[in-house]
């Protein structure tokens, strides 16, 4: 056997190797911990995830391992817990972002299946909600309000990123491929209700006057401004959290999670660019999974009720942040693409010259024949190797409610009633010892992970 045709048999071998292994699936098994969860066994949520740990960090990474682990502590009340993994979280998105905007050519060649996963927009800047809520549980409206503050940092810096992101590519991969990126896309997402909703709520038990008034008119301003984001209307409580309660009485709110945010699924087109030859694109796309909560009301110890209404559609807000970075996915796609069945193309047209050139027909049939093998692995490779990224935490909540009540100083129990669109009871959750008292920070927080 000649050294031409070892080598060809080698690269035929890689190629086989390599298209199992992009083949090769990272699915992680996590139905008792899903299912503890929609059991609202928080706690027992947590721990199996935690008897996981090597196992799903091997799979699926550390960055998705501390955004899971972060949410499930946080719904168990483990707050300190909570905010270690989400602090991790944070910190290697951000990593995972400053490596992209410095990304070579040959960055683009690789598929972000083979790269530690870097993060979902929504997944980073609601972490920061999340960990504002374990300091209330501690104690700390300070630090919380501070949280408050970079949640509202990073959905400003949105725009700017993807700006920064596309430019990269565009000087980079862009143009040796010959694509043109599309950079004109703009967010429709700037200003977060929900954060300015918390933001205000503690600014008022802070005493802090004038920054409840500012963050209650950017609540209104969240919904007059981004339509898109907030079909529904202002709940009623906005418009009571920063009145005078009546003597001997407290202002107190409760804000609801209910749902899963959305899930990711791969959506592959096929693009022939010579009767032998095509481009495959696989890109992500997030589906939405509503909740089946329909309305929630309260029901104190006192005989008290009251409603919650939507605030935020965190769901919706995960879509309009993911809009942004499909069409940076989109490009890198495209452009890595292009590149590999440029590869192939120039196996074809060597083959043809070589097989065109050989001083006899044997040596031609022979040509044609591994050329033909090689375009045919180039082509297995290329099929195999362009897999969308589908990767995602699991545990976000689809919808966030909020409301509130005046209450006289006391110690209170709440029963939180969930129910679908018929009227049917779906969950409740029973909040004890709740510490009703001037000064004290009147917010509570509840859950439903249907």
């Amino acid at each position: 056997m000649s050294r031409r045709t070892n080598r060809i048999h080698t690269a035929l071998l890689v190629a086989a190797v390599m298209a199992a292994t992009f083949s090769c699936t990272s699915a992680l098994q996590l139905q008792t911990v899903t299912q503890n969860h929609r059991q609202a066994d928080y706690q027992g949520a947590y721990d199996e995830l935690k008897s996981l740990e090597t196992h799903y960090v091997e799979r699926q990474g550390r960055l998705l391992f501390a955004l899971d682990a972060g949410l499930l502590a946080h719904y168990a009340k483990q707050w300190d817990s909570s905010n270690r993994f989400l602090d991790e979280a944070e910190r290697r998105i951000w990593e995972a972002y400053t490596e992209s905007i410095t990304a070579n050519v040959a960055s683009y060649l690789v598929n972000d299946n083979t790269r530690a996963y870097q993060g979902e927009d929504y997944e980073d800047i609601y972490a920061n909600i999340f960990k504002a809520l374990n300091y209330v549980h501690m104690g700390d409206p300070e630090a919380a309000m501070v949280e408050l503050r970079r949640f509202a940092e990073k959905q400003q810096m949105l725009q700017n990123k993807y700006d920064t992101l596309m430019a990269a590519v565009d000087s980079t991969a862009g143009k040796q491929a010959g694509y043109q990126v599309d950079a004109g896309l703009s967010i429709r997402f700037s200003s977060s209700a929900l954060g300015n909703w918390l933001h205000m709520v503690l600014a008022r038990d802070s005493g802090e006057v004038s920054q409840a008034q500012f963050s209650a008119n950017q609540v209104r301003q969240a919904f007059a401004k981004q339509p898109a984001i907030y079909p529904f209307k202002v709940p009623a409580t906005v418009a009571k959290d920063l009145t005078f309660p009546a003597e001997g009485k407290v202002r107190v709110n409760l804000v609801a999670f209910t749902g899963l945010a959305p899930y990711k699924e791969e959506v592959v087109e096929r693009f022939w660019l010579s009767p032998g030859n095509y481009v495959k694109i696989a890109l992500p796309s997030m589906v939405e999974r509503p909740t089946s909560v329909a309305s929630i009301d309260v029901r104190l110890s006192n005989g008290t009720r009251f409603v919650l209404e939507p605030m935020e559609d965190i769901a919706m807000v995960a879509q309009e942040a993911f809009r942004l970075k499909r069409s940076y996915i989109e490009s890198k796609t495209v452009i890595r693409s292009l590149l590999k069945s440029t590869g192939t193309a120039f196996i074809d047209a060597t083959t043809d010259a070589m097989s065109s050139n050989a001083e006899t027909s044997d040596e031609a049939n022979s040509i044609q024949f591994y050329g033909t093998l090689l375009s045919f692995a180039s082509r297995l490779f290329n099929e195999a190797s362009e897999q969308a990224d589908v990767r995602l935490s699991h545990f976000y909540p689809d919808m966030a409610w909020v409301g509130g009540v005046d209450l006289p100083v006391g110690t209170y129990d709440a029963d939180v009633v969930y129910r679908d669109r018929s009227g049917r009871i779906i969950h409740e959750q029973n909040l004890t010892n709740l510490e009703v008292a001037h000064g004290n920070l009147g917010l509570w927080e509840s859950v439903c992970p249907l």
